[in-house]
């Protein structure tokens, strides 16, 4: 009888050699893999930063290259507003309409965004931030000009202008022309009154020029319906005539409106955009539209609240931002600061002088700021603000924008200095309510949001025949 024969197989101690070897290479395949997962996160965070940044950048040159366009470099300056009696369009215009009162091409308040949106960590950053808003003044919505048929008679607060309802511009802003009412209703209306959401009553500004190339500027009356197309066919523009009345020529009169003005007075829309950042406290109580969009997420508890973003917003006649009209260019921004070339040569008539171009640094707080100020109340009209002074005389605007990654990622900073010894560009912003040291951290902890800087400087095209 043959032998019986031992069993094969793997003893107990082979068997934990193995496991033990490939528990070793599993757990650095995980460890590769989180890795690799963490880095992929964040390129895409820096990537998302990178873009937001570009985005908002085309946007902000895009509003820049319109100011002045159609409109005014300085209401209280401007020399071709027109004047009955001595007394400019401007000087009839109520105390109460602030934002037409202050209307020009470019207004600046030096860390405005900083003081007026309460945002924490910008005092925090070495070295601390202050970032800016900005004001442009022009026609940001279209580029037509409409022909008045005929300026109606005053009916209580309002005023009709009718437009002509065969003029190219009518039929360009309409699209299918006057005989699609409800089309060129709408369209007509969001060219004079852009605002997002329905039933609003802001009061917008409007350009009326006469065959004399003077100007008047105006304030829209407080209806939902701005402007748009009567049952007749028949477009118009409501005018608010109690605290902008429209100036009639007269004997010694510098322009004005002639008559119903039929053939000889044209009418463009005129807006005020402001640039700032906001933080999310502040466009939970204002911007409701945001509030709404995240499906009312309770303010505090799932809101991040380090979280600041670049709003773009329209500011009405009376000089309130349109809480409807706000929108986010870019999320987690962080700075945004602007700096100008201006034109500070005195031009004498009869005289030719060679231009004198000044430019300021951006951390030249007090010539932006003066060269950028508001013209409400820098002169009481019909007087001018000083010569060779004013935002008309802005050339051109350099803007540095700064935007951060969504969370902190990196446990230290990295300074970066020009030759000058000045920190120009931003690569970590810090996310401590308290501070972060200069070093870094020793317990390798993510307190710093990396960040991304870009700079632009943008000419004022609009703003470059304006002297005086």
């Amino acid at each position: 009888m043959k032998p019986r024969s031992s069993a094969s197989g793997f003893t107990l101690v082979e068997l934990t050699v193995a496991l033990v070897a490939g528990l070793i290479v599993a757990m650095g395949i995980v460890g590769l893999s989180h890795e690799a997962t963490a880095t992929f996160n964040e390129e895409v965070r820096n990537s998302a930063t990178e873009a937001a940044l570009r985005t908002a950048v085309d946007r902000l040159r895009a509003d820049l290259q319109r100011a002045g366009y159609m409109s005014t470099g300085n209401i209280v300056g401007d020399n071709m507003i027109a004047t009955v009696a001595g007394v400019p369009n401007v000087a009839r215009i109520a105390n109460g309409m602030k934002g037409l009162l202050q209307l020009a091409s470019i207004q600046l308040v030096e860390g405005g965004s900083a003081t007026a949106n309460g945002l924490a960590l910008s005092g925090v950053q070495s070295p601390a931030l202050a970032p800016d808003y900005l004001l442009i003044g022009g026609n940001m919505t279209c580029a037509e000009q409409f022909d008045v048929a005929k300026i109606m008679p005053a009916a209580g607060a309002c005023q009709q202008i009718m437009l002509s309802a065969v003029s190219p511009a009518v039929w360009r802003v309409a699209t299918a022309g006057v005989g699609n009412l409800p089309l060129a209703s709408a369209q007509l209306n969001n060219v004079f009154a852009p605002v997002v959401g329905n039933g609003s009553t802001a009061q917008f500004m409007v350009r009326l020029l006469d065959d004399t190339g003077h100007s008047q500027y105006l304030a829209t009356c407080q209806q939902a319906n701005v402007a748009g197309v009567d049952n007749s066919g028949q477009p118009f523009v409501w005018i608010d005539a109690t605290t902008t009345p429209i100036l009639v020529a007269q004997a010694g009169s510098i322009g004005g409106i002639s008559g119903i003005a039929a053939g000889h007075a044209w009418v463009n829309p005129v807006q005020l955009v402001r640039w700032e950042i906001t933080s999310t406290t502040q466009e939970a109580a204002t911007q409701k539209q945001f509030v709404n969009g995240l499906g009312n997420i309770v303010q505090g508890t799932e809101v991040d609240l380090n979280k600041y973003d670049l709003m773009r917003s329209y500011v009405d006649a009376s000089g309130n931002v349109i809480p409807q009209s706000s929108e986010i260019v870019a999320e987690y921004a962080v700075d945004f600061d602007v700096a100008f070339t201006v034109d500070n040569t005195v031009y004498a008539v009869g005289g030719i002088q060679t231009p004198n171009l000044v430019s300021f640094a951006f951390d030249d707080v007090a010539d932006n700021g003066l060269w950028g100020a508001t013209v409400l109340g820098l002169a009481a009209p019909p007087a001018s603000p000083p010569a060779s002074q004013g935002p008309q005389r802005i050339r051109s605007v350099r803007a540095r924008l700064v935007t951060r990654t969504a969370l902190p990622d990196r446990a230290g900073t990295v300074p970066v200095v020009n030759q000058y010894g000045q920190e120009e560009f931003m690569y970590r912003y810090c996310m401590q309510a308290g501070g972060c040291p200069t070093g870094g951290n020793t317990g390798n902890l993510p307190w710093f949001a990396r960040a991304r800087t870009i700079t632009t400087e943008v000419s004022l095209p609009n703003s470059s025949g304006f002297t005086y």
